[in-house]
């Protein structure tokens, strides 16, 4: 029942690490994929509100004007 862990030996621990290291690289480059796709989303909404602040603004020189 109680049975212990057993380290694995040198060439299985290698291997392990090489994996890890990758997958560590994979989720490394899938973050700054994320990142410029949020820059990217808050760019447009930002354009966005200045066009319509810029789209009220000149609304109101109409009426007035």
């Amino acid at each position: 029942m109680n049975q212990q862990a057993q380290i694995p030996d040198p060439q299985t621990r290698a291997r392990s690490v090489a994996r890890w290291r990758e997958v560590n690289q994979q989720i490394d480059l899938l973050t700054l994929q994320l990142d410029e796709l949020i820059a990217m989303v808050e760019t447009g909404l930002r354009e966005q509100r200045l066009a319509r602040l810029q789209g009220k603004g000149k609304a109101a020189e109409t009426i007035n004007g």
